[in-house]
């Protein structure tokens, strides 16, 4: 009888709550942490698979923030900018150029990047006319994104590339999305 009562009040609780549609705020999600959580994960797949970590390069962060603050706030999601600007092309006009040897004879010039766009929301469920939400955390975040890109033949292939030994994760926070970007030199 006691257990009976106690979910009567429980459902009565839950009920107030739903119907007054309080939708609750996101996670709080601090950009610098998030970019830094990222960049560790790439480092982990990095040493699991025999190469060097990245080092972190700020250069390389505040030209791949500033990417995905153009994405987020325009809407959009490409490597080409609305200026027509290539990652390397973003880099140069920024004052950043990178340029890497391969061997005693060649040498590789440019900026590699990958982008990510992950959703605020994980789910949302619809009870009635009340919703509910699931927000991602920057945990959840930071793995879709480099889970997602360890999937992806090219986005891995930077990821594991050789010759890349510095690395910038920017990341920008809209409403509905969290844009990710990463470069490489």
């Amino acid at each position: 009888m006691n257990r009976f009562v106690t979910a009567i009040v429980l459902s009565a609780c839950c009920s107030v709550v739903l119907a007054a549609g309080a939708t609750p705020a996101p996670p709080t999600i601090r950009v610098q942490q998030l970019e830094r959580r990222i960049h560790d994960l790439i480092n982990v797949r990095r040493t699991a698979a025999g190469l060097a970590p990245l080092r972190i390069d700020e250069r390389l962060i505040r030209i791949a923030r500033r990417h995905s603050e153009d994405m987020a706030s325009r809407g959009f999601f490409d490597h080409i900018n609305a200026q027509g600007e290539d990652p390397t092309a973003r880099g140069k006009h920024a004052g950043y150029e990178c340029r890497k040897a391969i061997d005693r004879l060649s040498f590789r010039e440019g900026l590699a990047e990958n982008l990510s766009d992950v959703p605020r929301v994980s789910r949302i469920m619809t009870i009635g006319t009340q919703k509910t939400y699931d927000w991602n955390t920057a945990e959840d975040v930071a793995r879709l994104a480099v889970d997602g890109w360890m999937k992806s033949r090219g986005h891995r292939d930077n990821i594991l590339g050789k010759t890349f030994s510095e690395s910038g994760v920017g990341v920008a926070i809209s409403s509905k999305d969290i844009y990710i970007t990463q470069l490489f030199c």
